[in-house]
Parts: C-alpha cells; structure tokens; sequence
C-alpha cells in the first residue's frame, strides 16, 4: 500500500488513503490506526474526531459522532493495543499500565450486548451506535479475547517492513505471512532485496 499525506489532504482523506483494517480482528485493526508505528516518523491516522468516526465505519464497527475528549481517550485505549500486542509479537513482558488502559474501557463500556433487526435478520449488538463508549468497549473486549485465548494470541504478528508497526493476525497455512501487505511493505522489501542482489553483481 503506498503511502499519501499532503497535497491538500484533510485528516480524514489521509485516513482512507494509508488505512485498510488488515489485522484480522477488531482491536488489531485499531491499534493500525498510526502509520510507521514502530518508526520516530509514526503519522497520527486518528488526527481529529472525524477519522474517528471515518474509522469506526471503514471497520464496520457502526457509527459514532465522538467529540475532542472521546477522540483522545480513543488513542489512548489505541496505544495501549499497540503496546500489548507488540509485546506479544516480540515475545517481550506486556505492559502493566497498558492492561489498565483496557480495562478502563471495559469499565466504561455499556453493560451486556443486545439484539436489533437487521433487514430480515435479527443479530447481535454490541452497542456501538450508542456512542464511543461502546466503540471502544467493543475494541476493548476483542482485546481481552484475543489476550486470553492462548491459540489465537500465538499468531498476533508484527509486520516485517521496517518501523511499519502494523499488527494482524496471522492465519495463513503455516503461519508463514510477514508483512502487513504484499502491495506495501512486502513489495518494497522485495524491490529492496533486488537492489542489494544487482549491486553485489556489479562489485563482483
């Protein structure tokens, strides 16, 4: 996926243009939120209210209208996915104040799901068109579900490119995938690997 800020750009342009929810589940989509994530030149993708709302929609976790606060304690809830999932990814010890950032969520998160119709189907509701608490309650529960099933977490992965940061679950056939995409960090590191392989031609 090639990568697009200026030009004029809005935040939410900015979005829709460096976004695809690649991660597998809700909460790892999420915390793909910052571009160049494990980089010092990381791009803020959630830079107003809007985006998270943009957001919310391009996941399918239903419509919100957050304000400046929810937009901020969203990022927060946000980096504190990263920080666990990246752990994990790296085999290191999770963070401790990053567990307690979830669990506000859950806290804060309206009690119980619910059933709503949906064209000739009745299915269920986790709450998210009752405003952002339910949003990121709902990115906070599928991030104690993945954090307590021990087969699942074993696949979060962190994408290869490097500084991407980018987080998926990986189910593909021998847990083999690197990258976040193909399209973006896998091409480049091939189109990288292929330099190196011509330069070393030319010195011989």
């Amino acid at each position: 996926m090639s990568r697009a800020y200026g030009g004029g750009m809005t935040p939410s342009d900015i979005l829709r243009a460096n976004y695809r929810p690649i991660g597998g589940v809700l909460c790892l989509d999420f915390a793909n939120t910052v571009d160049w994530h494990d980089s010092e030149r990381r791009v803020e993708l959630l830079a107003d209210a809007e985006c998270l709302a943009a957001w919310a929609r391009i996941a399918g976790a239903g419509d919100v209208d957050p304000a400046a606060a929810d937009l901020h304690r969203a990022c927060r809830l946000r980096d504190a996915v990263w920080a666990v999932f990246r752990a994990k990814a790296k085999a290191e010890t999770v963070p401790g104040d990053a567990v307690a950032e979830i669990n506000r969520a859950l806290e804060r998160a309206p009690a119980g799901r619910r059933l709503r119709v949906s064209g000739d189907e009745v299915v269920w509701a986790d709450g998210t068109d009752g405003g952002t608490d339910a949003l990121l309650g709902a990115i906070a529960r599928s991030a104690a579900e993945l954090l307590t099933d021990p087969d699942r977490r074993a696949r979060v992965r962190m994408c290869a490119g490097e500084g991407c940061g980018w987080l998926f679950l990986d189910e593909s056939r021998g847990a083999r995938r690197r990258w976040c995409s193909m399209q973006g960090c896998g091409n480049r590191a091939k189109g990288r690997a292929h330099y190196r392989r011509k330069a070393r031609l030319t010195q011989v």
